[in-house]
């Protein structure tokens, strides 16, 4: 039986996990280093977003084997492929041709070729999960207050820094509503081991379920300039992982 992609399914893997692994040119310099990568992030727990700033043929290498070891995991700890850095309708189609459950972006990635809502629409039809990014709350409040059904799987903040915990709070402030209740907000940019647990504090607050996008959990492998070294990438995320307290409600 064929592998089928499954919106639910990365949901679940999100929230389990927590976090989520960005990767760009720092960590991979050949296809074996994206699946290494992405495989002992996937191993430690967390989820893995390789992005579209490492070079697209590598990328299409590499989901070769990935597409082939996810095939091989089970369904109730599934190995959840992520693609962030789409930034255009071309790179979308890419995505979903190379079999990515989750695709990520910096913006609505339709630009002027469509709305964001056209981004959802593409996604849902192939059942991957999305998430675009916002950064005003006129933007957020296009994805989340529809009434045609096409709001994504997961907001996306980028660049979160430029809000900070605080200000991410501020932007979900108004938009605090029962219906609203649970939704994945992915702030982005700016977070780490310090500054993420007061994201998810923040964004938690307000009754939304925090998932953090970041690249810190590889610092050591961009730091001693060392991708796709098994031990490194254990290392690193070792060190992460011992760093980050989440936060967790009284």
């Amino acid at each position: 039986m064929s592998y089928q992609r499954d919106r639910a399914r990365v949901d679940q893997a999100l929230r389990a996990a927590g976090v989520v692994v960005v990767m760009n040119r720092d960590h991979v310099k050949k296809p074996e280093d994206l699946v290494t990568t992405m495989w002992e992030v996937y191993q430690a727990g967390l989820v893995a977003e390789c992005t579209f700033r490492i070079d697209e043929g590598i990328i299409r290498e590499a989901m070769q084997e990935l597409t082939k070891r996810r095939a091989e995991t089970p369904v109730d700890r599934p190995f959840v492929l992520g693609v962030g850095s789409v930034i255009n309708p071309k790179e979308l189609e890419a995505a979903i041709g190379m079999g990515f459950d989750m695709i990520v972006a910096p913006a609505n990635v339709m630009g002027g070729y469509g709305e964001g809502k056209d981004f959802v629409r593409i996604t849902r039809q192939v059942n991957v999960f999305s998430a675009p990014a916002i950064l005003s709350p006129t933007e957020l409040q296009y994805f989340i207050e529809r009434e045609d059904g096409l709001e994504p799987d997961c907001v996306k903040i980028f660049p979160a820094g430029v809000h900070g915990p605080s200000g991410v709070g501020d932007l979900l402030a108004p938009y605090v509503r029962e219906r609203h209740k649970g939704r994945i907000i992915m702030p982005t940019g700016g977070v780490n081991a310090e500054t993420g647990p007061k994201f998810q504090e923040n964004i938690s607050k307000r009754g939304y379920a925090p998932v953090l996008g970041m690249s810190a959990p590889l610092a050591l492998v961009g730091k001693l300039k060392k991708p796709g070294e098994v031990e490194t990438i254990r290392q690193s995320l070792a060190e992460f992982k011992a760093s980050f307290k989440p936060y967790v409600a009284e």
